[in-house]
């Protein structure tokens, strides 16, 4: 078993460390992300319709024919992204209290919580957008400042008020630095989503026809959103670290509790 220690990081830290949790852990999150969002793959590509298209500038008819047709679909995948990061979270947290479980375990352990991270979900997105519509900075600035609200539901148990207030309080004065590390993470992850989609679609699309790039983008969501997830679990049990000393004794036995309670 890799030895993964609980000690304050610099963003470089962050991200070694959950590049190096993410391969340690690979084959339960890919088989986490897979078994989460593969159903609901299948699901669109049987079900959905070819979404209306949108004009350079596009009107509000425009955009209420859009989100009428794929609303419900963009809302089920944010669903199911959040369960799939508190799952993650789960098996990032569980790996620097020394346990090994299996994808089934932490899965279960977050869709336990579901209806506690549908509510964060949504107020935390609801939270955003408006931010982002007023002025674009309070948006970015939510983002940070509850960027540890999947982590306090599925890691210490709280409802969706508690993990909000945690959040605040756990990020306050390292705000810039998480800031930096997600900027840089995102931008990684955009650009492995534009390269491995186009390499994988056009081979996908040759071999497969239609559903090919279909396919593509289900491969490359189900190997990059647990790597995001892993970094927000990094950031998170820094931020303890160094704020309230959080140590193993003290990551395992609140662990314990919330699997006691699911």
């Amino acid at each position: 078993m890799a030895d993964f220690q609980l000690r304050p990081l610099g963003a470089g830290g962050v991200f070694r460390e959950s590049v190096a949790a993410y391969r340690h852990r690979f084959g339960t999150l890919i088989a986490t992300a897979a078994v989460l969002d593969l159903p609901y793959a299948v699901l669109y590509y049987v079900l959905a319709k070819e979404p209306p298209a949108l004009s350079t500038i596009p009107t509000n008819e425009e955009i209420s024919a859009f989100l009428g047709a794929m609303g419900p679909w963009l809302v089920v995948r944010l669903l199911i992204t959040s369960v799939l990061f508190a799952a993650v979270i789960r098996t990032v947290g569980e790996t620097y209290a020394g346990v090994e479980s299996s994808w089934r375990e932490t899965t279960a352990a977050a869709i336990n919580r579901m209806v506690s991270l549908a509510v964060v979900t949504v107020l935390f997105w609801s939270g955003v957008t408006l931010g982002s519509a007023l002025f674009v900075f309070p948006g970015l600035f939510l983002v940070v400042a509850w960027s540890a609200t999947l982590s306090v539901v599925i890691i210490e148990g709280g409802g969706p008020l508690t993990a909000f207030a945690r959040s605040w309080l756990i990020t306050s004065g390292r705000r810039m630095a998480i800031f930096g590390v997600l900027v840089v993470v995102s931008v990684l992850v955009v650009i492995a989503n534009l390269v491995l989609v186009v390499a994988l679609g056009g081979l996908l699309g040759f071999l497969l026809g239609a559903p090919g790039p279909l396919l593509a983008s289900e491969i490359v969501w189900v190997l990059t959103q647990p790597f995001i997830a892993v970094v927000l679990a990094v950031l998170y049990l820094d931020l303890r670290v160094r704020k309230e000393e959080l140590d193993t004794d003290w990551l395992s036995l609140q662990i314990s509790a919330t699997s006691f309670d699911s």
